[in-house]
């Protein structure tokens, strides 16, 4: 049959289901030395915010709620968003807190020694420096200005003992460390979150041809998958040498979000780049009969009679060529055509 539509070729290659964002679990402890004590998650487990997903030198790492990633230790006293997304995934947690959005005051200090104490640890403290004029607690009362009393330590949350996810849950990806281990340098373990998706390499002709928003075919066979996808990135340099699929990448994302397991699964991709501007006549290439520098296609009439149409030929793609009749209107879309007719 005779089509009205763009020619297209086919392009298959390999890609590689990656992680929307990958958040990276360091290791970190005021001590020389520091040890992972214990590793209570496996790569391929879901874990969510109030979890503690590993342990250095005894002391927990908790995943907390939150877009911001801990830059800073929290403590009494401390004001900005950082407190204010601590406060929040405290709250999530069921730790409600009276003191002001973003300060950290008694109140957040008091719903943090609560949320350690649930998790079976005991809170670090943070000392405030003693106000000017008062002197130590080991002083005698009597040398104290009147009425000024030593501020009392304080639940704080150090940076090293918390990560923060900008989702419902993570997936543990990879574990990098077991019980036992000195840690020198890397994470000890990577966490995955939002919808995945499909990393390729192309040549530069393929690439220069192919534009976001076109369609692709995602499939495996193990494990099974079938999932539409469009292209949503096409590089405009190539891979750095060095580095696996070299060539101009390209990202795929599922129409339908691809789930967080198929991380590091290699996949086929099926792509179709346009080879013509628009849609053009086309008819399956084994229905053109060419002879002395002429072409003609042989059109099935209602009453199957069979009408030699002369045509020009023109661009062909995928087993499709274009055509145009030679007397306007001789073959129209939707006519039939006879493949394999010699003359």
């Amino acid at each position: 049959t005779a089509h009205w539509q763009v020619l297209e070729n086919t392009v298959v290659l390999r890609g590689t289901v990656i992680a929307a964002r990958t958040i990276d679990v360091v290791a970190a402890a005021p001590y020389s030395q520091i040890i992972v004590t214990a590793m209570p998650v496996t790569a391929g487990e879901r874990v969510r915010p109030g979890q503690v997903v590993a342990q250095i030198d005894g002391r927990p790492v908790v995943v907390l709620d939150g877009v911001l990633p801990a830059y800073r230790n929290l403590h009494e006293g401390e004001a900005g968003p950082d407190v204010g997304q601590l406060q929040r995934a405290l709250s999530r947690l069921g730790y409600v807190n009276f003191d002001s959005p973003g300060f950290f005051g008694p109140s957040t200090a008091l719903a943090l020694l609560l949320f350690y104490r649930h998790l079976g640890y005991t809170a670090p403290l943070f000392r405030p420096p003693t106000p000017v004029g008062v002197p130590g607690p080991l002083a005698a009362t009597r040398h104290r200005p009147a009425g000024a009393r030593p501020r009392k330590p304080s639940a704080y949350l150090p940076m090293s003992e918390v990560v923060f996810i900008p989702a419902r849950s993570a997936l543990v990806v990879s574990v990098d460390a077991k019980v036992g281990t000195v840690v020198t340098a890397g994470p000890v373990l990577q966490l995955a979150t939002g919808a995945p998706t499909v990393n390729g390499s192309l040549g530069r002709n393929q690439a220069r041809m192919l534009r976001a928003g076109m369609a692709a075919w995602i499939s495996a066979a193990r494990p099974r998958l079938f999932r539409h996808g469009v292209i949503t990135h096409v590089g405009s340099l190539p891979s750095p040498t060095g580095q696996a699929g070299q060539g101009f990448p390209v990202v795929i994302t599922g129409l339908r979000p691809l789930p967080q397991h198929l991380i590091g699964v290699r996949v086929r991709l099926t792509l179709w780049l346009a080879v013509t501007s628009g849609p053009v006549l086309a008819v399956p290439l084994a229905a053109v009969v060419t002879a002395d520098g002429s072409a003609t296609v042989v059109r099935l009439t209602a009453g199957r009679r069979r009408l030699s149409i002369r045509v020009r030929t023109g661009i062909s793609a995928d087993g499709l060529v274009a055509v145009q009749p030679v007397i306007a209107g001789a073959l129209k879309p939707g006519d039939r055509v006879v493949l394999g007719v010699s003359r």
